[in-house]
């Protein structure tokens, strides 16, 4: 049974442990979370780095991540979980809405919130 492109980018996009800002984004917008910069149209990329930038804005919050950059590997429930105000329901796949759903409820189980 051939697993389509989309099915293999979140087999492993699910399964991330450390993930970037940057990743989300373009999970959150429909890319794979691979996806290369120059693969992107001008107007796509601008909507990811503004994404992006809102993430990291939120991980920043917590003094541990107050330097982190939108490239660098964080603890993928924690990204997800910043990310979560972020989503729009005409854009973000169902598949990543429930991901950033279950990092949430990670969060609030594992940190007691």
């Amino acid at each position: 049974m051939n697993n389509t492109q989309s099915d293999n980018n979140l087999f492993y996009f699910n399964r991330l442990t450390y993930i970037t800002p940057h990743e989300v984004a373009l999970a959150m917008n429909g890319f794979d979370y691979d996806t290369e910069n120059d693969e992107l149209t001008e107007i796509q990329l601008k909507e990811v780095i503004r994404l992006r930038k809102a993430i990291t804005r939120n991980l920043q919050l917590i003094n541990e991540y107050k330097n982190i950059s939108a490239t660098q590997k964080v603890e993928a429930n924690l990204v997800l979980t910043a990310a979560y105000i972020f989503q729009r329901e005409d854009i973000v796949p169902v598949e990543i809405k429930e991901r950033i759903e279950n990092a949430l409820q990670q969060q609030v189980k594992n940190k007691d919130w």
